[in-house]
């Protein structure tokens, strides 16, 4: 019995394990990206920028997203993020109208190569459309 229930478990566990990151095409997100509302999705091919920065950007769960409205900025996205989190400015290639907020924790991005407008890089990371996406993990 004991056998029985731990092969059970065990069964679980991976299932578990193997729906917890979902390799994604980045043609798929930023085509659709309400339908990974929730998930936790790896990216590759996507570029992270170092080099420009977006005065007021910036964003992670439990914040807002909001465009302006009868303004002059009124498409420009804007975002807060929280404290000990930065903006991490993600370029789709295969759509670079598409912007939504990216962060990841200050320690993590201060680890980025400085300066740099286009690192290629695979992201692992989860969130919302309408709130922002939290980078968990990258790899250049």
């Amino acid at each position: 019995m004991k056998k029985i229930t731990l092969l059970l478990f065990s069964i679980v566990a991976l299932v578990s394990v193997s729906k917890a990151q979902t390799p994604v095409k980045a043609i798929d997100f930023t085509n659709n990206p309400e339908k990974y509302k929730g998930m936790t999705i790896s990216i590759s091919g996507v570029e992270l920028n170092t080099k420009v920065t977006t005065p007021g950007t910036s964003v992670a769960s439990g914040s807002t997203v909001s465009t302006g409205k009868g303004s002059a900025a009124a498409g420009a996205l804007r975002c807060k993020a929280p404290k000990g989190y930065s903006v991490a400015t993600v370029n789709f290639p295969n759509d670079l109208s598409f912007k939504k907020c990216f962060v990841m924790k200050s320690s993590v991005y201060a680890s980025l190569p400085v300066n740099q407008s286009a690192i290629k890089s695979t992201i692992t990371f989860k969130g919302d459309p309408k709130i922002g996406y939290t980078i968990t993990l990258f790899k250049l």
